[in-house]
């Protein structure tokens, strides 16, 4: 019974095309497993495995080296499982389920629920998985007890190296990946930082400029438009061997924020500061910011670039400032919406309360940052809330009365009209069809009474059958289209109701600027482009009204 039941398992596997991806993953969690679970030793062991293994075809290999398995945000996991739900594979393959993740909730929602939800076949070769073969080896007890263990190496491992980054910090040591600009690694010693000279220049005029009463806005400027690169974009262009030239054009320019944080930082008169940031959980590594007093601050554990009377004084400035500047009354309605028609940058809003004018304005960020790369576009807050209300009223009003013509359509019966206009022609060709064959049959008995000859025969057979083949595909391509009218006449159009209920609106808010707008682009001048989400849906809606009215008018 057993050698029949394995026979007819391998029969069953031939007549499937398993197309395989193949995913290897290695992270600084692995520890001491670090060389046996090596990309290329995953890679080798899986390919051994597969050559014992027939119909299965290798598709891709997806590899994430340096990713942690706590979490699932990993590029090549992501273009896997693209391919996953695009049919390009059916058959993930992993050396063991460690390699797959540690996180012991998600690894198990993708082979319990995800995986048979697409069809997918999973196996990990050393857990001896396979949801194919044997589909009892997914709920088998020793797989979430596996997964569990993989999650639990993962958080004692988090531990023990944020541990050790701990008692360096404390101890002086620089543990970070990337130096502050104007530093470098000692290359005698790595956890030591020493000034890099050329970046040094630039901290110091920072902070002179900064000392003159220049803001952190006007110190953007000047840097930008004199081609002073900033870390990242150096960084950039030694990657991929681009001149360091200033006539090349940059993708990455200082802002406020890099100018803020270098004038804030204790690291540049001399001190480290640990422990400002840190990851919400072992699973969760998105960096959120920590209390003042659980910041780890080493004195003089390295050469200074500014005098720390300087640093004091830049401080208090900055102190004063924030003390003077008057809080907006309330955050914008149109963060992440609005942008410039021409740089396609964000735009940023400045309040001016200069001789109590209390006045709101939006400016393209590029030119505030760089003046010389595009123009203010500037616009009045409450101007631009005037021109959103108006378009978002004039758009809502277009969509009723598209949806009042469709429900004309619908009351007028045209699904009734579309039934019986196809059941003609489809009946029209199915004639065809029947006179197609009946001359085929007739020129099969004149081959038999020898009126015609066989190879006349052979040649009006195909000819009859070629036709009644174009028929059938015509058929087909009707259905289609048939199908598709009655589907748009009867799907529920959900997007008309996010409309509908705005009709009224007499002051924006942040609820209906997410609700209905994808993007708001302000060109010079003033004028406002608006693009409203469920546009796609809107121009369907008008090309199916279109054609059917030009039907009822024919």
């Amino acid at each position: 019974m057993a050698g029949r039941k394995s026979k007819k398992l391998a029969n069953r596997c031939q007549k499937i095309e398993w197309k395989v991806g193949i995913y290897l993953r290695l992270s600084s969690d692995d520890g001491d497993n670090a060389e046996s679970d090596s990309i290329k030793n995953q890679r080798e062991l899986i390919t051994y495995y597969l050559k014992n293994e027939e119909n299965l075809k290798i598709v891709d290999y997806y590899a994430d080296d340096g990713y942690s398995g706590t979490t699932f945000h990993r590029p090549e996991f992501k273009r896997m499982f693209n391919d996953m739900v695009n049919g390009k594979i059916n058959t993930i393959i992993v050396k063991d389920l460690s390699r797959f993740g540690r996180n012991y909730i998600e690894v198990g929602n993708y082979i319990e629920q995800i995986f048979p939800l697409y069809n997918i076949r999973f196996i990990a070769i050393n857990d001896n998985v396979d949801s194919y073969k044997d589909p009892k080896s997914i709920n088998n007890v020793i797989v979430p007890f596996k997964n569990l263990m993989n999650d639990e190496y993962a958080r004692d491992i988090s531990n023990k190296v944020r541990s050790v980054l701990l008692t360096k910090s404390k101890n002086g040591e620089f543990v970070g990946g990337t130096t502050p600009y104007g530093y470098k690694k000692n290359p005698e010693n790595i956890y030591q930082l020493i000034i890099d000279e050329d970046e040094a220049r630039n901290v110091r005029l920072i902070y002179e400029m900064a000392l003159k009463g220049d803001g952190t806005l006007k110190i953007c400027q000047y840097l930008n438009n004199n081609n002073i690169l900033c870390r990242k974009e150096i960084q950039r262009r030694n990657k991929y061997n681009i001149s360091l030239d200033a006539n090349e054009e940059s993708k990455y320019r200082w802002s406020k924020t890099t100018i803020s944080n270098i004038l804030t930082n204790e690291t540049y008169i001399g001190n480290l500061v640990y422990n400002r940031t840190g990851s919400i959980s072992y699973k969760n590594h998105k960096q959120v910011a920590k209390p003042k007093e659980e910041w780890i601050i080493v004195n003089g554990t390295h050469k200074g670039i500014v005098e720390i009377e300087e640093f004091k004084k830049v401080g208090k400035l900055i102190e004063d400032r924030k003390c003077n500047r008057k809080k907006p009354s309330q955050p914008s309605i149109y963060s992440w919406k609005i942008k410039c028609a021409d740089c396609g940058h964000a735009m940023c809003r400045m309040e001016d309360y200069r001789e109590k004018r209390e006045c709101s304005n939006f400016y393209c960020r590029s030119y505030k940052t760089q003046s010389n790369v595009c123009s203010p576009h500037k616009i009045r807050t409450a101007d631009l809330n005037n021109i959103v209300l108006e378009m978002i009223l004039l758009q809502v009003k277009l969509v009723l009365e598209l949806e009042k013509t469709i429900s004309k359509l619908k009351k007028d019966g045209l699904s009734s009209k579309y039934e019986r206009e196809y059941s003609s022609q489809v009946e029209k060709m199915n004639n065809d069809i029947d006179k197609l064959r009946k001359l085929k049959k007739v020129s099969y008995e004149d081959w038999k009474f020898e009126k015609i000859s066989k190879e006349e025969y052979l040649t009006y057979a195909k000819d009859y059958d070629e036709r009644i083949e174009i028929i059938n595909k015509e058929i087909k391509a009707l259905e289609t289209i048939y199908l598709e009218n009655i589907k748009n006449l009867k799907k529920d159009d959900y997007w008309i109701e996010h409309f509908k209920r705005n009709k009224k609106i007499k002051t924006l808010s942040k609820d209906v600027i997410d609700e209905l707008i994808d993007t708001i682009y302000v060109h010079e001048g003033g004028n406002v482009t608006i693009k409203f989400k469920y546009q796609d849906e809107y121009k369907k809606a008008l090309e199916f009204v279109s054609s059917k009215e030009v039907i009822n008018s024919d």
